[in-house]
């Protein structure tokens, strides 16, 4: 446990900004809290007698709206007892944090990004503000992070199973290149150590201009990371898909866009786009022959209510089940199509910023 998690003698809360963040924040650590995060709420949802006592557990409301006058305010607080911040160590935390996002479409007219958010870290025995942690890189590193544990445990693992060597490597499909787009892209890049080779990335994005940026970008992260793969500006979303091993899906859009005809036998997608459904962007064709699996089954009982598929269940349970024989596997069959549909959820927010603090602490030992 942090030893400012009994009490804090500081008069006032640190701030985490921005710059910070992206300095302290590792993909690889990342991914270790959104696991953590996740099997908290998979743990969490079984019956008290079936859950384990050596995994964190969690609690977490709806998310809220409130309407503002040119936006709107969302509010996500969320409890992670129990879990750990780096794989194998000993020590453990109880994090209280709540998430406060502001979406402000006519922002961008003056300068300023339309969507700001922080997070609130409070000290989980006395409830007093520890930190505030600026958000906008976080939840763009927590969100891609959650398509990255879905596809390692979904996707990869039961392939690199398959294999004599243990490792493999995939062609990148990216659809809508924005800023999740781009997120989701430089985290298969950051993690090909830890995940899967990445060999092709193929891009689509409506507006062309924003593949060719994203394009740049990921020529500038080959050079950083020693990586040798090739990245093609596509002008159609089949010609995208094409041949595609992972799918990442994020836009905004209403309408189908991926249809069973462009994908291969055995692929994964990652569904993270949020148009006026959360499922929009993959067509009935497809979900007719997936399965699904999902962040948290009360976000998918309200926000995936109209989705017409079959719901394999967390992606956290299937974490669980790993490596124990007396549990069912959840994984999915092999050589078809697995959909992890991204909701979002308040836990990944409180374990990877608990994460952010937990680092500024450290490298400012010297200051609290």
């Amino acid at each position: 446990m942090s030893k400012h998690a009994a009490t804090n003698t500081r008069s006032r809360p640190v701030f985490i900004d921005e710059d910070q963040v992206k300095q302290l924040l590792d993909w690889n650590e990342a991914r270790y809290a959104i696991e953590q995060s996740f099997v908290s709420v998979s743990n969490q949802a079984r019956d008290p007698v079936a859950r384990f006592a050596d995994q964190p557990v969690s609690s977490q409301p709806a998310r809220t709206f409130v309407q503002a006058e040119g936006g709107v305010l969302l509010c996500m607080p969320g409890f992670v007892g129990q879990h750990r911040l780096a794989s194998g160590s000993s020590e453990r935390f109880s994090t209280l944090a709540c998430k406060l996002i502001t979406g402000f479409r006519k922002n961008a007219s003056i300068g300023l990004p339309s969507i700001n958010g922080e997070v609130f870290v409070f000290n989980s025995t006395t409830g007093k503000l520890d930190a505030i942690v600026e958000a906008n890189h976080l939840t763009g590193i927590r969100t891609a992070t959650a398509s990255l544990v879905a596809t390692d445990h979904l996707f990869l693992r039961p392939a690199r199973a398959r294999t004599a060597d243990g490792t493999v490597s995939i062609q990148l499909g990216i659809v809508g290149c924005g800023f999740q787009g781009m997120m989701h892209a430089v985290g298969f890049v950051r993690t090909q150590a830890a995940l899967a080779r990445v060999r092709v990335i193929r891009l689509w994005n409506r507006t062309p201009g924003r593949a060719t940026q994203l394009k740049e970008i990921l020529t500038e992260e080959a050079k950083k990371t020693g990586s040798n793969y090739s990245v093609f500006v596509c002008d159609t979303v089949e010609d995208c898909c094409r041949d595609c091993d992972v799918i990442v899906t994020a836009t905004g859009s209403s309408e189908p866009l991926v249809y069973r005809s462009f994908l291969k036998p055995n692929v994964h997608i990652n569904a993270v786009g949020a148009g006026e459904f959360h499922h929009a962007e993959l067509a009935q064709d497809v979900y007719d022959e997936c399965q699904v699996y999902i962040d948290h089954q009360e976000g998918a009982r309200k926000e995936l209510a109209t989705l017409r598929s079959n719901i394999v269940g967390e992606v956290g349970e299937v974490i669980l089940r790993e490596n124990r024989p007396q549990e069912e596997s959840l994984l999915p069959k092999p050589g078809g199509i697995s959909v992890f549909q991204s909701l979002g959820m308040a836990t990944e927010d409180v374990t990877v910023g608990r994460l952010v603090y937990e680092k500024y602490l450290k490298a400012h030992s010297d200051q609290v």
